[in-house]
């Protein structure tokens, strides 16, 4: 009971200085053990004891490492995920993997399920992710590909590469396509998205924005709030955030054919949103997101808790273009941001 108490009091010790700003770091003077708490020499052993004793054992050279890779599916860009993981986490690493889709998973009768008792999972996928925190609870988990961010944010068992970049990134390459159009309107709930579109509304300050955001309370108040968006040109992009309300399958066809009634440039969520007439939307190299998963993973099995890994955004920037939605709207797309583009529909 007492190593129980006291593993969970260093796991919250850590967990607040993770969450401290940065400008407060300073003020903490760590001891010569590197602890910004104080060890005497009665305790020392002691705490050293719970440490090696009660937090996961690093997996050393020459031993294995037991991966379970768990995916909601083999298709593209799972695979590409998938690969991009392997790769980099077989480097300096004798690493065992078992593979499992959900397809699979669903037969908990299968003996192989009930036997796997994996070092780390790599969860690929919303439904994969759920399926190891049931079956796997007590298991490091590292999982991307997962839209429903809470999901990863709210799990002391879990981290991994989240499916948004921060909002930093996102107004920074705003401003290298956009560098003239400075209004951008969002539409949002705001039961759901107070919080985001208020930092939103901060940071694009910052890259000499005006957001303009427009609360949408239910559907039926969406047609009205689309008419807002051209009249007078109050606006000269819209920016789509991810909303129950506003960017449901419904909602999100009415959205895209007003964008492209009104020469709006509409900025999407992803790839589908560009296809389908969306002028631009950031993207992800999977293959990469794999690697980056890897070197979180490789950061459990040197010994990290998994609670102290803070989730990251994905590390490597990918866009998309629709050049005919650009020539639609008169909108000059610069050569060297079409060359650079991870696809460009046309």
């Amino acid at each position: 009971m007492v190593f129980c108490i006291l593993k969970q009091k260093i796991s919250e010790k850590c967990n607040t200085l993770q969450k401290m700003p940065p400008s407060t770091w300073t003020n903490i003077t760590p001891n010569r053990w590197g602890f910004p708490f104080k060890l005497s020499r009665f305790n020392r052993p002691f705490f050293l004891c719970v440490i090696f004793c009660l937090f996961p054992a690093p997996i050393l050279a020459g031993q294995v490492a037991h991966i379970l890779v768990v995916t909601d599916m083999y298709e593209e860009p799972y695979n590409e995920t998938i690969h991009g993981f392997k790769e980099q986490i077989s480097k300096r690493i004798n690493v065992k993997f078992t593979e499992l889709t959900m397809a699979k998973a669903k037969f908990p009768a299968d003996k192989k399920i009930a036997q796997i008792k994996p070092d780390v999972i790599f969860a690929v996928g919303s439904q994969a992710l759920k399926w190891a925190s049931s079956q796997l609870p007590n298991t490091p988990t590292i999982a991307t590909l997962v839209f429903n961010d809470s999901v990863i944010m709210q799990s002391d068992n879990v981290t991994g590469v989240r499916m948004y970049y921060s909002l930093e990134t996102q107004f920074r390459w705003l401003n290298k396509l956009f560098p003239k159009q400075k209004k951008i309107a969002v539409l949002f709930n705001p039961k759901e998205n107070s919080v985001v579109v208020e930092k939103a509304r901060k940071v694009s300050l910052q890259y000499g924005f005006k957001l303009v955001a427009i609360p949408v309370e239910t559907p039926k108040e969406l047609p009205y709030a689309l008419a807002q968006l051209v009249k007078n040109n109050k606006v000269d992009l819209q920016l789509a955030i991810p909303d129950a309300t506003v960017m449901s399958t419904t909602a999100a066809k009415e959205v895209l054919l007003s964008s492209f009634r009104n020469k709006l440039p509409l900025i999407g969520l992803n790839d589908n949103w560009v296809r389908t007439g969306a002028l631009y939307a950031l993207s992800w190299d999977f293959a990469d997101l794999g690697r980056q998963s890897a070197l979180i993973a490789k950061k459990i099995l040197h010994g990290l808790p998994v609670d102290t890994v803070l989730p990251e955004y994905p590390r490597k920037v990918a866009y998309t273009i629709n050049a005919k939605t650009a020539g639609h709207m008169n909108f000059e797309i610069p050569n060297d941001l079409l060359n650079h583009a991870k696809m460009v529909f046309k």
